[in-house]
């Protein structure tokens, strides 16, 4: 029952549909939520950016207020106002005591900035350098993504591969029981011969299922990655380890989109430096503004005029609040230097890091292809002396362990080295390369 159990299992695996891993790295950056949250963030930063801009554009405001009073000097104006002063309103007696006095008053201005000390200015850029900033991120949150979906996808050609060298090692344990019972059969070997091998058969099919267990179970974990249901799929299998020109890709490491993204914001801070000192300088702007006045109801006109002018403001902060909030930017702008150069170093190191890695799993899959070669030269000996009774069966089961033990080690260096390959994009800013 568990061998028709598995049997279904591979059939399934040959039918299923085939994708490929620029396939399913196509389809992580159309619908990976890192994504699209990330882009998300560079849409906020546009309109921020929008927003900065929109400030050297005039205001315009509308105000309606309603006033009752008999107090004489705002009972007088608002009169005044209206335009219905007569000359029995400059009776001393009606000046002093006024009867209440509605008044609607409806206001329209306009208000135009024509120099807030280089703040508008200091704020639009600003927001460009912000906006830069946030989309190098995108980029790198992108990299990121594939870099997952890669190393997700290598782990699932892992499995298929790990479930290739389990039912290898089924069907060499087959063969190994038939022949341990040929020849007990004939009495040149022992039933604990059969035994044994029966054993070692058992833990092959054991090991069989639980690869075919993990092959789905890495499938799920991708299916996560890249954010979508890719339905009943198989991965294809991969070939030699791509290849690596790394003094070509050192020459590009100090270009990665989280390196310009700090030097993006180093630019924010220092013009946050300019943008905070602008407040102790000189504003000028102009206005108008139409009045409305009317002691009935709102927009009425019984009275109307207009007031236009140009203002001057220029505040003194006796306290340096502003030159202390300044250089704090300054600060800050030095202690994001200091990290902007630990992150170039660190590139650096982890690119010399995942290089290693790479050149340790090509010694690892050569190793591991060596030992393959070996083993099953000693098997096929081994084979050859159990049959003539010049070896036991545990011999052969040896050999055969470490048959096995080569070829699942060389899939797991084969995995390592995609890794490490992946790494070296990832840490030099070259992930699109895995996507031509």
């Amino acid at each position: 029952m568990r061998t028709i159990l598995v049997l279904l299992i591979l059939f399934g695996v040959v039918f299923a549909r085939e994708v490929a891993l620029k396939e399913v790295i196509d389809l992580a950056t159309k619908n990976s939520p890192l994504i699209k949250s990330a882009q998300r963030e560079l849409k906020a930063q546009e309109l921020e950016l929008r927003a900065s801009k929109g400030a050297l554009f005039p205001r315009f405001k509308v105000e309606e207020t309603f006033t009752r009073t008999d107090m004489p000097a705002y009972a007088f104006m608002s009169k005044l106002n209206q335009e219905r002063i007569g000359l029995q309103d400059f009776n001393p007696t009606n000046l002093n005591n006024p009867k209440a006095i509605n008044n609607f008053e409806t206001k329209f201005t306009i208000e135009v900035p024509i120099w807030l000390g280089g703040k508008v200015q200091s704020a639009q850029k600003m927001a460009e350098y912000e906006y830069r900033a946030v989309g190098f991120e995108v980029e790198r949150r992108e990299e990121e993504v594939i870099r997952q979906v890669y190393n997700a996808y290598m782990d699932a050609v892992l499995a298929k591969e790990s479930i290739k060298v389990a039912k290898q090692a089924v069907e060499n344990a087959q063969e190994h029981l038939k022949l341990a019972e040929q020849m007990y059969a004939v009495g040149l070997a022992l039933l604990s011969d059969v035994l044994r091998a029966r054993v070692y058969l058992s833990k092959a099919e054991e090991n069989l299922q639980k690869a075919i267990r993990g092959y789905d179970v890495v499938k799920r974990g991708l299916e996560v990655v890249v954010g979508v249901s890719l339905g009943d799929f198989e991965v294809q299998e991969v070939g030699q380890c791509p290849q690596i020109n790394i003094s070509t890709l050192k020459e590009r490491v100090q270009n990665r989109r989280d390196i310009k993204a700090l030097e993006e914001r180093l630019k924010t801070l220092e013009e946050a430096y300019r943008f905070t000192l602008s407040d102790n300088l000189p504003q000028v702007f102009a206005f108008a503004q139409y009045f409305l006045n009317s002691k009935d109801y709102p927009l009425g006109a019984d009275g109307k005029g207009y007031l236009a002018g140009i203002g001057v403001s220029w505040t003194f902060d006796t306290g340096l609040t502003t030159l202390r909030r300044a250089q704090a930017n300054l600060e800050r702008r030095a202690s994001l230097q200091e990290r902007l150069k630990l992150l170039k170093d660190s590139a650096v190191f982890d690119l010399d890091r995942s290089y290693a890695e790479y050149e340790n799993a090509l010694d690892m899959l050569r190793s591991a292809e060596e030992r393959i070669k070996s083993s099953q030269e000693v098997l096929r000996v081994m084979e050859l002396r159990y049959r003539n009774g010049l070896a036991r069966m545990v011999d052969i089961l040896d050999v055969q362990t470490e048959l096995d033990k080569a070829r699942l080690e060389k899939v797991q260096a084969m995995n390592a080295c995609h890794k490490a390959y992946m790494d070296i994009l990832y840490n030099a800013g070259f992930v699109e390369e895995v996507r031509r």
